[in-house]
C-alpha cells in the first residue's frame, strides 16, 4: 500500500507501528513524507498520484469525500487557544 503523511511527530507516532512492520498481518507500506499542504493537494487531485491512503487536514475532508473514505483512526483534532 502507498501512504502519504506529514513528518510531524503526531503523524509519525500514529503510523509508527504500521510503517515499521510491527502489526502482524498488516500490508507493507510504501511511505511518502510530505507537508500537510502537499497531502491536501494530492487528495484534491487523485489522478495525479498512486497513493492509497493520505493523511490530510480535517478541514480538507469535505472536498475529497467523493474520492476517499474517512478512517476511524489516525486523526488528531486540536483546539486553538488564543492568549
Amino acid at each position: 500500500m502507498n501512504i502519504a503523511f506529514s513528518p510531524c511527530p503526531n503523524d509519525t507516532f500514529v503510523f509508527h507501528a504500521w510503517v515499521h512492520g510491527l502489526i502482524p498481518g498488516a500490508p507493507q507500506l510504501n511511505v511518502t513524507y510530505a507537508d500537510i499542504d502537499i497531502t491536501n493537494n494530492l487528495a484534491a487531485n487523485p489522478s495525479s498520484h498512486e497513493l492509497d491512503i493520505l493523511k490530510i487536514s480535517y478541514a480538507a475532508l469535505p472536498w475529497v469525500l467523493d474520492e476517499y473514505a474517512l478512517l476511524p483512526c489516525g486523526g488528531a483534532l486540536v483546539e486553538a487557544v488564543a492568549h
